[in-house]
């Protein structure tokens, strides 16, 4: 059974999946050029500071460079499965922020933050994002700021375990650039603050996820050269338990729930949940993509492997099952 199946659509009632991805494709394919005609400035869609009264919120990050844009699509098209089955894991009060990264050396856009929200106006925030498909071409993007805005322009006094996931497919500049931080973030930063130490003081605020698509198509298991520059990179950052590995975005949905399971100890329900509405060969792709994510503790490699999982009481009311 496919996500458009038979579940309690709550506010979402009448949205239709398949209608709702061709309208985002046209929106990616206009939003660039209608942003520029518009006079959209960065401070149009990169608030100074957002916040949340919410006990559970959840970032989701994207690249939105070059082939990316499919990615943000994919899931803008299953937004009434991401809120409705995500509550299933972080409860009624889940709140989502969503963000695009670009490259702050060549990109008009290159951070956007649209705030916490919830239910229908999901769709809107994810359509306020310019999708720029721009990027430097050299294996690196700006996610060094997004980390920055993040862990210090965001209040979420009620949190209990916050969780933060990027999607993308490159690397990170070493260090911040210190007139980046200022202009996009506003923060003013001494000395050199290096994107290692920038990531461990985002993990001190959130459990931290990497979704990664390859950046070239590889045969098989294997990685080209700059997969692995990449992917060595963010597994000294992360951890390879924080890291997927996916070539698929019609997973990407999938993939964000085994990481939610993950963090609040539901691993058997999601395979439950996965394998009755999946087909197998779906079901495969994600399972290789969270290997490394559900493995015991004891046989995780890595940075800090196996940092913050967060429990969820049993007594706690659920949302009904999607499927």
């Amino acid at each position: 059974m496919s996500e458009a199946g038979d579940f309690d659509p709550g506010p979402w009632k009448g949205y239709d999946f398949g209608k709702a991805r061709k309208v985002y494709d046209v929106h990616v394919g206009r939003s660039y050029d209608s942003a520029l005609k518009s006079n959209k400035s960065l401070e149009d869609v990169l608030p100074k500071n957002i916040s949340t009264s919410s006990t559970a919120p959840l970032v989701i990050i994207s690249d939105v460079t070059g082939s990316m844009g499919e990615w943000p699509a994919v899931i803008f098209s299953k937004l009434p499965y991401l809120e409705l089955e995500g509550q299933e894991y972080l409860g009624k009060d889940m709140e989502i922020s969503f963000a695009a990264v670009g490259d702050a050396y060549s990109d008009n856009y290159p951070l956007q933050v649209r705030p916490f929200t919830k239910g229908t106006e999901l769709a809107d925030r994810l359509k306020e994002l310019v999708i720029e498909g721009g990027g430097g071409g050299q294996i690196m993007e700006s996610y060094d700021l997004a980390a920055m805005y993040y862990s210090r322009n965001v209040s979420m006094p009620n949190a209990v375990s916050p969780i933060l996931i990027f999607i993308g497919d490159e690397g990170l500049y070493d260090f911040v650039d210190k007139d980046q931080a200022k202009d996009i973030c506003g923060q003013n930063i001494e000395g050199r603050l290096s994107s290692n130490q920038m990531l461990s003081e985002l993990q001190n605020k959130y459990s931290v996820y990497l979704v990664r698509k390859p950046y070239n198509v590889s045969s098989g298991d294997s990685m080209s050269s700059e997969d692995k520059k990449v992917y060595a990179q963010w597994e000294g950052l992360l951890g390879a338990d924080h890291i997927c590995n996916l070539p698929e975005a019609g997973r990407v949905v999938d993939v964000i729930f085994g990481i939610l399971a993950k963090e609040t100890g539901r691993v058997d329900y999601f395979k439950g949940e996965l394998e009755g509405r999946q087909k197998p060969n779906q079901v495969k792709t994600v399972y290789k993509s969270l290997h490394d994510v559900h493995l015991l503790p004891d046989k995780i490699k890595g940075k800090d492997a196996g940092k913050s999982v967060m429990q969820r009481d049993g007594n706690e009311e659920l949302s009904k099952s999607l499927i």
